[in-house]
């Protein structure tokens, strides 16, 4: 049977026989190729080379996803609840401020805008509507994202710490201006007032490549961060192998694995998803 999402082009061989048939191929096929035999014969390499090219199923991966988020959020708020005491937005114990810096981060930042990522391929709603989620999960992590930095420079002005002295920290402040700038490119070009077509469809792909780099960059600092706190802790008394260091290192093992399969997630086939209109991305 032949798949009505995917468009077909007639490719027919040699007419050497009369027996031989107009064979239809998917448009995709890069090359012509001079099949020969019976018709069975024929249906068999089409059927193989039509699989072989099959994109990437969505649906489990966006499952994965939701799991990897919420091991994510119980493991740091577990971090920071239990093993650092609390959080606080004021206290005369600074570590309990500090302790909202991966809270907001993690949470806020990385698990709120990987859904507001993958929300626009994955929820099986209108365009406009999946636009619109898309739009509003991005805003609230982009604010999550700058509380998160602003408490790092609230908690080390309170602590008498320098500020933006680590590779870390370079990198978190250049990210969130990355994600900003998207967001906000985004916004004028895509939801209001809007470009033109053309300038959206130009747009799209840069949008996707770059968004996806922004939240690389957002994720593999997360896990940066997490080694450089892990430090820290272990100079002053934290055992390298006691439940608090295995616990921050399956958390950032949780943010990879989250981010990758946010990743996939955008970069794949939804079947549930209505058709795809000429300025939106598609499977590859």
């Amino acid at each position: 049977m032949l798949d009505s999402n995917v468009r077909y082009k007639y490719v027919c061989t040699k007419p050497a026989k009369q027996s031989e048939k107009l064979i239809r191929l998917p448009k995709q096929t890069k090359s012509i190729y001079q099949i020969r035999g019976s018709t069975e014969d024929k249906k068999s390499a089409i059927m193989m080379g039509t699989q072989a090219r099959a994109p990437l199923k969505g649906k489990p991966l966006t499952y994965a996803a939701h799991v990897l988020a919420i091991a994510g959020a119980v493991m740091v708020l577990v971090w920071v609840l239990h093993f650092r005491g609390g959080v606080a937005w004021d206290s005369t114990d600074e570590a309990k401020i500090f302790n909202l810096h991966p809270v907001l981060t993690l949470i806020g930042f990385i698990i709120i805008g990987g859904e507001a990522t993958i929300s626009y391929k994955s929820l099986p709603f209108g365009k406009e509507q999946r636009k619109l989620i898309h739009m509003v999960l991005h805003t609230v992590a982009l604010i999550f994202g700058i509380l998160g930095i602003y408490i790092v420079f609230k908690f080390h002005d309170v602590a008498g710490i320098r500020n933006l002295y680590s590779l870390h920290s370079w990198l978190g402040l250049g990210a969130i201006v990355l994600y900003a700038i998207q967001w906000a490119y985004g916004f004028v070009v895509f939801f209001y007032p809007g470009g033109s077509p053309s300038l959206r469809a130009t747009s799209v792909p840069w949008h996707v490549i770059l968004g996806m780099f922004a939240y690389s960059l957002v994720v593999g600092n997360a896990i940066l961060g997490f080694l450089e706190k892990l430090v820290f802790l272990e100079t002053y008394g934290v055992s390298k192998v006691g439940p608090e260091a295995y616990l921050v290192n399956f958390t950032a093992i949780a943010t990879i694995l989250y981010g990758v399969f946010v990743i996939l997630v955008v970069y794949c086939q939804h079947e549930d998803q209505t058709p795809v209109d000429p300025n939106s991305y598609t499977a590859i």
